[in-house]
């Protein structure tokens, strides 16, 4: 029998899944779909901040989602057990020291997981995952699920078809607390890495100025420039150039990370050190070499601690919430 054209129902439960979402992200934050048809990317959200009564100004961040919705999710308590250090190795779970929390799982195809993981890192793509009954919308970061939980504990994931999602109940977008402090975290993830690499470059640089060798090799460069000597005033020039390249960032405000507060109010130390008249060149000398390799050194806590909150993981869970779960140990 000959119908006319109709409309199927996972196109009105992703109606839907927007229409809810919408009404959750705060009003002042711009929201955009991305692809028809997508290929994972379904909405990217530009973050603003308020800068008036009625004005917002974009922060110049996105984050990019891939939306799924259930008729109706179903959350459960879930044992998390202490894991080791997965930046530095397999996962490696230690069943005596625990932690409960509530979570919804969501089954993923491992194609989609596969094309979220050729992204990489340097932009942040969350999980939405919509239950249209309660109208609840819980998120994950993709790229730190992968990275911290899927390729150490399952490196061949990929010779599955799905592969379940565990996402903390915790994470959902009307709790505006804690998506608030999620999503500026996850915002500033691309402006995190450049300042990363800005930092580690500058610190290199710090290190020939004065002469000073982190490791054991000797480079083109060492024996090319062996008996150059830097003047104090080229020393001092070069050190205002990399902070005034590095002090205006608006990463230093984004109080939720206290390191990057300090981190700033540390190089206006040093500046204010530089601009003196007199200089105590012993001094300056180690405050410079100190602050670079604390500066250098946000990269590693980004990495070991930064890039497990929100998951569903002990130090996840200690660290991305107001409330402190209880550890368990078994003796």
């Amino acid at each position: 029998m000959t119908r006319k054209k109709q409309r199927v129902l996972q196109h009105m439960m992703e109606d839907k899944s927007y229409e809810i979402i919408k009404k959750q992200i705060p009003k002042h934050w711009v929201i955009r779909e991305f692809n028809r048809p997508d290929y994972g990317i379904d909405l990217v959200i530009e973050l603003f901040e308020i800068v008036d009564q009625d004005i917002a100004e974009t922060l110049g961040e996105f984050i990019y989602v891939q939306v799924k919705s259930v008729k109706h999710l179903k959350s459960k308590v879930k044992k998390i057990f202490e894991v080791g250090n997965v930046a530095k190795g397999v996962w490696k779970e230690n069943r005596k020291i625990y932690t409960k929390t509530e979570v919804i799982k969501y089954p993923f195809d491992t194609n989609s997981i596969y094309t979220f993981q050729c992204l990489g890192g340097s932009v942040s793509v969350l999980l939405f995952v919509v239950d249209i009954k309660s109208e609840e919308v819980y998120f994950i970061s993709l790229n730190d699920y992968i990275d911290k939980i899927i390729l150490p504990k399952t490196p061949n994931y990929t010779e599955q078809k799905s592969l379940t999602i565990t996402i903390p109940t915790l994470n959902k977008l009307s709790n505006q607390h804690i998506t608030n402090n999620a999503f500026k975290f996850y915002g500033k993830r691309a402006k995190l890495l450049a300042l990363f690499s800005k930092t580690s470059y500058q610190k290199n640089e710090v290190n020939h100025l004065f002469n000073k060798k982190d490791y054991p090799v000797w480079t083109y460069r060492d024996e090319n420039e062996k008996n150059k000597k830097y003047e104090k005033d080229e020393i001092k020039n070069q050190l205002l150039y990399f902070i005034s390249q590095i002090e205006d960032l608006d990463v230093w405000e984004h109080n939720e990370w206290i390191v990057l507060p300090q981190a700033k109010k540390d190089i206006l130390i040093v500046k204010e050190i530089l601009l003196k008249d007199d200089i105590e060149w012993t001094e300056l000398r180690d405050k410079v070499i100190v602050l670079w390799h604390q500066l250098s050194n946000l990269g590693t806590m980004y990495e070991d601690i930064c890039r497990e909150w929100y998951l569903p993981k002990i130090l996840g869970l200690i660290s991305s919430y107001p409330t402190i779960p209880e550890i368990f140990e078994e003796k």
